[in-house]
């Protein structure tokens, strides 16, 4: 009974995986496609359709989103790595000074 439980509950996660990579293909092909930013309509007499739609306008704004504010950080990060980069070479500079004035 325990092994035909876990078998289920397997099955189950492959789904839900399954579904959200389906899911995430879906939203990035749409944000691909540059779709509209604007709210999807409601049709009431094609639900399921709008409730697709919606949750794929949906993922299209949080990736929008997450764009928009990665991007001011991916900046300071890269600047950041920069100067590191530039104490770095200046620091081994002055090691190699030091060692050629030692010898």
């Amino acid at each position: 009974m325990r092994g035909a439980q876990e078998l289920i509950w397997g099955l189950v996660r492959m789904a839900l995986i399954a579904v959200g990579i389906f899911y995430a293909i879906q939203v990035m092909v749409a944000y691909a496609k540059h779709e509209s930013h604007e709210r999807p309509s409601f049709d009431p007499n094609d639900r399921l359709r709008w409730a697709e739609r919606l949750l794929i306008w949906a993922g299209v704004m949080t990736v929008w989103v997450v764009g928009k504010l990665a991007r001011p950080v991916i900046n300071m990060l890269s600047e950041a790595s920069a100067e590191v980069g530039e104490w770095a070479i200046s620091r081994r500079n002055v090691q190699a000074a030091l060692r050629s004035r030692g010898k």
